[in-house]
């Protein structure tokens, strides 16, 4: 099987298994973000979106990354691949033997690829998981929801955010990247090997780049929002100026929790799915 096939199709499957554990966490993650007042912790979060919605409404605007995650994985894995030889000047080296500088450059530049299918699909989700209360969900819901941006800002609507998702993914790609690759060499040569060095480095991981790069998803989330900003630089300032500098930490908990859990899955399931196939 070629490589870059390989590692397509291992992070297509790695991405959708770690998506749907992860979705209700990151619903809660994004309504604290926008409506702090009315979703001022996890647990509340939790317990308004059950009583107003039912269990459906944790899996909210779902669709949207269902449909690209595969597409997102697939090209973050296969991009950290190829961007790998370039920056190493060797065209066999793997993750385990790159440097960390090396490390960080590719996986920055594979955040930077990424962007342009996180955007799209990050707006229509935080627009769908916003909608709480008593509407349906599902396929039509979603549908509504892409052709009212369409209607109202046509095609470059869908990349509202783009500047904040770019400053997001790319370094914090880079930093995922180096974590897992150091912290798993660490393991190894402590003698840990299986299954339990890539849930532990891929969980680790995932915590690290996410928490570090927090302040920018809750200004990602404000500009993606329907009454959201613009600008990153204004949206940041008008967030810090009304709510606080506390404001840029909002859901932290969800946030964290799920960044754990769904790159501890995505990168057993990936590091599985890569050893099958070759």
């Amino acid at each position: 099987m070629h490589e870059t096939f390989r590692e397509l199709l291992s992070g297509s499957i790695a991405g959708s298994s770690g998506m749907l554990i992860g979705h209700p966490l990151d619903t809660c993650k994004v309504r604290m973000q926008q409506s702090p007042t009315k979703f001022p912790t996890l647990l509340q979060s939790v317990r308004s979106t059950l009583k107003g919605e039912g269990v459906g409404g944790l899996f909210r605007g779902i669709i949207p990354p269902f449909f690209s995650v595969a597409l997102f994985q697939a090209v973050c894995f296969a991009s950290f691949s190829e961007a790998l030889p370039l920056v190493t000047k060797n065209k066999n080296v793997k993750g385990e033997d790159a440097s960390t500088s090396e490390l960080f450059l590719a996986g920055s530049i594979s955040g930077t690829a990424t962007v342009f299918v996180t955007t799209p699909t990050d707006l229509l989700k935080i627009r769908l998981q916003l909608q709480s209360g008593a509407r349906e969900t599902g396929l039509r819901e979603f549908l509504q929801c892409g052709i009212g941006i369409l209607k109202r800002d046509g095609f470059f609507g869908f990349y509202r955010g783009f500047s904040a998702t770019a400053i997001r993914d790319s370094w914090s790609t880079g930093l995922y990247f180096v974590v897992y690759h150091e912290l798993k060499r660490k393991l190894k040569r402590a003698d840990y090997n299986g299954a339990a060095v890539e849930v532990t480095a891929g969980g680790i991981a995932g915590a690290t780049a996410w928490g570090a790069c927090l302040p920018c998803d809750v200004v990602k989330t404000r500009m993606q929002a329907v009454e959201g900003g613009s600008r990153w630089l204004p949206t940041l300032n008008n967030l810090v100026e009304r709510e606080g500098v506390g404001v840029l930490y909002r859901g932290a908990t969800p946030l964290l929790t799920r960044a754990f859990l769904v790159n501890a899955i995505t990168f057993y399931v990936y590091e599985e799915c890569h050893r099958s196939f070759t």
